[in-house]
């Protein structure tokens, strides 16, 4: 090895451990130092240095236990990464014939770790769909139906969200894993997926997954829902909501596989 190669080793065995870091977020809302080393095989102290380190970048944030989860500025960059590719472009206008067509919220989500977040939303206009929720909000993995598309069709996530567990918000909330499990089998064979009132009474969503082929999977990168009134929603109207949905999320997907 050469003085040369030997001057850039420790700065690319520091951007390892960094990016090895960060990866410790996918599959954990939040980490300390103890369970960052022992994932990654590293000393304590260096994990330490290392979380503290991404912290004064604002890529990570640390929480009030003394943890910490991934920060602002890795979404801001994870921003770039999903207009660069062309994902909102393409989606925004789907999603305003989708949302015209049925007077129902239209949002856009992907996946963030167990959770998806919402990165594009336009409000509805039929009575009682105006829900002004913050746009870069995130929903929960096992609850949401922009989740439950997205798990159907991406096992990493599938995974994590398993691994953290279930937390009930309303007494529709699925808490049973076996009973997850069998709802993301039968997401693959519908094509979509619902949540009645699973984080919010009184209100419903259903969502279908935008995907791409990656060798011979169909991978979900993110999904279409439309949310609204659980009557609205899943009543009479239910067939027309899914497949509008259904179809919104297969014109964006077709429109990524065309730019890829």
């Amino acid at each position: 090895m050469t003085t040369a190669e030997l001057d850039l080793d420790a700065p690319l065995r520091s951007v390892s451990i960094a990016m090895g870091v960060l990866g410790c977020f996918e599959r954990a809302a939040e980490l300390g130092a103890t369970a960052v080393a022992t994932e990654l095989g590293i000393a304590k102290s260096t994990a330490c240095r290392m979380l503290a380190a991404l912290a004064a970048s604002g890529m990570l944030e640390r929480t009030s236990s003394g943890r910490y989860r991934l920060g602002l500025r890795l979404f801001e960059i994870g921003q770039l990464a999903v207009d660069r590719l062309m994902l909102r472009e393409l989606a925004v206008p789907v999603l305003g014939e989708l949302r015209d067509l049925l007077r129902e919220t239209a949002q856009l989500a992907v996946p963030v770790g167990t959770e998806v977040l919402y990165i594009d939303r336009l409000e509805g206009s039929g009575a009682g769909t105006m829900f002004h929720t913050e746009l870069y909000r995130r929903g929960p993995g096992h609850s949401s139906s922009a989740a439950k598309a997205i798990a159907a069709y991406n096992p990493t996530m599938a995974r994590a969200i398993l691994e953290k567990g279930f937390e009930r918000r309303t007494p529709f909330t699925i808490v049973d894993p076996r009973r997850y499990g069998q709802v993301l089998r039968q997401v693959r064979v519908d094509g979509f997926a619902a949540s009645r009132e699973e984080h919010t009474m009184g209100i419903s969503s259903i969502a279908a997954p935008i995907v791409l082929r990656r060798g011979e999977r169909t991978v979900a990168v993110a999904a279409i829902s439309v949310v609204g009134t659980t009557s609205r929603v899943l009543g009479a109207r239910k067939v027309a909501v899914v497949q509008s949905v259904r179809r919104a999320a297969a014109t964006v997907s077709a429109a990524l596989e065309a730019c890829g």
